[in-house]
């Protein structure tokens, strides 16, 4: 009598190993493709806020993978200059400002050593924000049979609330086409996963529904969301045992029955 199981939902070994490679692949390469990005000279980072709550902008000039500094940089939102800074000698350079109203806007940074292009959203104190650890999303996906399965939750969840995908510094050259690839609906990468990236998005106002991601993620975030969810067991989240089940816990306020 055979002992295979047909019924058994779980993808064959080698077929979750092909998946881990396919989507592992361009992590692992992250770090090649920091330096590679480098050489254009110049990095600017997406950024989420609410109106009228002062934030800095910030961009990093380089030369190779060493930091450039003393590099003036002139910051552009669509088409208007809004204000220059002076790179220092960890070729970081920041621009407090300060968003008049809500909407998505071309950030740019034009400097000696190149020119960058990012995005800032701008959103309303009042909407309710999904952090996802992208890391996380990527790792969860060779657990599935098709990975429009995670497109399709996300989108749901994309529906009521708004999105913000967060990496770490070394996955940010990669994440961006990860995203394209993959089709997820389009939100911000913001670069940083510690306790400092939640305490500058909660000065902004930015209002924390829900935090998505792996333990170490979601305890960095205590005290700032309302909800955790982790992909990993943990005494401070929900454990998501199917990531497909996710949307069905994010409910605003107004559609919970």
């Amino acid at each position: 009598m055979s002992t295979l199981t047909p019924t058994d939902p779980r993808p064959p070994r080698a077929a979750k190993w092909r998946r881990m490679l396919l989507f592992g692949i361009p992590l692992l390469l992250a770090p090649f493709l920091a330096v590679q990005h480098s050489i254009a000279g110049v990095s600017l980072f997406d950024q989420l806020a609410t109106p009228k709550r002062a934030f800095f902008l910030k961009l990093r000039t380089h030369r190779g993978p060493l930091a450039m500094g003393g590099v003036r940089g002139r910051f552009w939102i669509d088409e208007h200059e809004i204000g220059s800074v002076l790179t220092g000698v960890d070729g970081y350079g920041f621009l407090k400002y300060e968003a008049p109203t809500t909407g998505t806007f071309i950030l740019r940074a034009r400097t000696a050593a190149g020119d960058a292009e990012a995005r800032m959203r701008i959103i309303a104190p009042s909407a309710p924000v999904v952090l996802f650890e992208a890391e996380a999303l990527i790792w969860r996906l060779h657990r599935l049979d098709h990975a429009s399965s995670v497109t399709d939750m996300l989108t749901r969840i994309a529906a009521d609330f708004e999105l913000a995908y967060l990496c770490g510094p070394m996955s940010r050259p990669g994440m961006g086409p990860l995203i394209r690839r993959h089709v997820w609906p389009d939100a911000v990468v913001l670069v940083g996963k510690d306790r400092n990236q939640f305490e500058r998005l909660a000065a902004r106002g930015v209002n924390i529904f829900a935090v998505v991601g792996s333990a170490r993620f979601v305890a960095s975030a205590q005290g700032f969301g309302k909800h955790y969810f982790s992909f990993e067991k943990s005494d401070q989240a929900h454990h998501v045992r199917r990531l497909e089940d996710l949307a069905g816990h994010l409910k605003p306020k107004d559609k919970t029955p």
